[in-house]
């Protein structure tokens, strides 16, 4: 609701999405680190 979306930023925008995804990954990749530390194995049988 804080984004205004006008009429005319919708095209641009259809353009761009394939960038904002690029960004993303990177955050994504920091949680596989620690699946390979002792406490990740934990919370796998906790889920189980």
């Amino acid at each position: 609701m804080s984004i205004p979306i006008a009429p005319e930023t919708p095209d641009p925008n259809i353009d761009k999405p394939a960038l904002p995804p690029v960004p993303p990954a990177p955050p994504e990749q920091e949680p596989d680190p620690q699946p390979i530390g002792d406490p990740p194995c934990e919370q796998v049988p906790r889920k189980v």
